[in-house]
């Protein structure tokens, strides 16, 4: 049965402004991303809304491919829809959930499905819709509606521009929410070009100190923030724009000739210092912290750098930290509404931390809602939702 603090949530998240589909993103492995989707999917279900369900990789399986742990499963209900590779469609007989212990409890904090016990049961029962010819490397991505709820193994396409082909579908297959669960440290998902709207799960894994955890949750939460351009920059032909430009004040833009600021940072940050003063650095790829090292090397840390969304800044927290001492500011073409984050005090690689004292340091920084979906904490959700 969905629990009342799930719902509240995914109505806060909703009631902001956007359309009806949410990212999933986790600060590292293990933060409790799947069991947050799993909440959602239930909640989504009992408020009435058809979930769509896809990921940017591939979600799901019972073990962990890289770390060997084991994982929370995907639970899909029956009628929701699922954009995912047809050969994962083929039934496993895994269990819907995780690996449980003999009380029933899973120490990674997932439910099993209705009609389940201790793990045992297969994999949800799927009717293939339509095939969408979208390639990812288990086989083409189809959608499905699901005849038996089970759990699913989701298995999408990298590229930003094929997951937001299969949000469509969904949505045109009758999906009234689409969750798309990004595979790890996959920021992308949260693109503006994909749903632009996300939930982040932190959790426990990610250092055995509370402090560095509640620290790169602040970094993240900051970045997701940028403002966003001003209006006269979003006047300079963006999708004409070399992919890294000066932004004179006055005059056309003057392209640097590098292939990308990663390729050549020492040439970027060379020109940089040449510009006049007023200059914006437009990059169409990637903030990281080689270009930041480069231009703080020639003191440029007042120079307004520009970038198309918040999951273009893959700077760290130490070059970051130091960018923004030195009055470095940078803005966003688009932004993204990182509307929720949820906290997961469970570690299966290190100590676990109390989840009312994790829960309320990561609500001091976050500034919206953050809650505890499995111990049932939460802060920041208004009274009405």
């Amino acid at each position: 049965m969905t629990d009342d603090l799930t719902a509240r949530l995914l109505r806060a998240v909703l009631r902001r402004p956007g359309r009806a589909r949410i990212s999933l993103i986790g600060l590292c492995k293990n933060a409790g991303k799947t069991v947050t989707l799993n909440r959602l999917i239930r909640a989504a279900a009992a408020e009435g809304l058809t979930p769509g369900l896809l990921s940017t990789g591939r979600d799901g399986e019972a073990v962990d491919a890289v770390t060997e742990l084991p994982k929370p499963r995907i639970w899909a209900p029956a009628g929701a829809l699922v954009a995912t590779a047809l050969p994962a469609l083929t039934p496993g007989g895994e269990s819907p959930e995780g690996t449980w212990d003999r009380s029933g409890h899973n120490p990674q904090g997932g439910e099993l499905p209705p009609g389940d016990s201790h793990g045992s049961g297969g994999t949800a029962a799927v009717e293939v819709l339509a095939e969408t010819g979208i390639p990812t490397p288990l086989g083409p991505v189809v959608i499905g509606r699901v005849v038996r709820s089970g759990a699913v193994l989701l298995v999408g396409p990298g590229s930003a521009a094929r997951v937001g082909a299969l949000l469509d579908a969904l949505e045109a297959a009758g999906a009234a929410l689409c969750l798309v669960d990004g595979s790890f440290d996959r920021r992308a998902a949260a693109a503006p070009a994909v749903t632009g709207r996300a939930v982040l799960a932190a959790g426990a894994a990610y250092s055995a100190s509370v402090n560095e955890t509640v620290a790169q949750v602040r970094h993240l939460l900051e970045i997701f923030d940028l403002p966003a351009a001003l209006a006269h920059w979003l006047n300079r032909g963006a999708d004409t724009l070399p992919p890294v430009a000066l932004l004179p004040s006055d005059g056309p833009p003057v392209a640097i000739p590098v292939a990308s600021a990663l390729a050549d940072p020492a040439a970027v940050a060379e020109a940089a210092a040449a510009a006049p003063p007023g200059t914006v650095l437009s990059l169409g790829g990637a903030l990281t912290d080689g270009l930041l090292t480069a231009l703080l090397a020639r003191r440029l840390g007042g120079l307004p750098i520009l970038v198309d969304d918040p999951t273009r800044v893959l700077a760290g927290r130490t070059a970051w930290r130091r960018w923004r001492r030195q009055g470095g500011r940078v803005w966003v073409r688009r932004g993204i509404d990182l509307a929720a984050v949820t906290t997961n005090a469970y570690s299966p690689v290190g100590p676990d931390y109390d989840p009312a004292d994790f829960c309320a340091r990561v609500a001091e920084v976050a500034g919206r809602p953050v809650a505890d979906l499995v111990a049932g904490i939460a802060h920041n959700l208004n009274p009405e939702d």
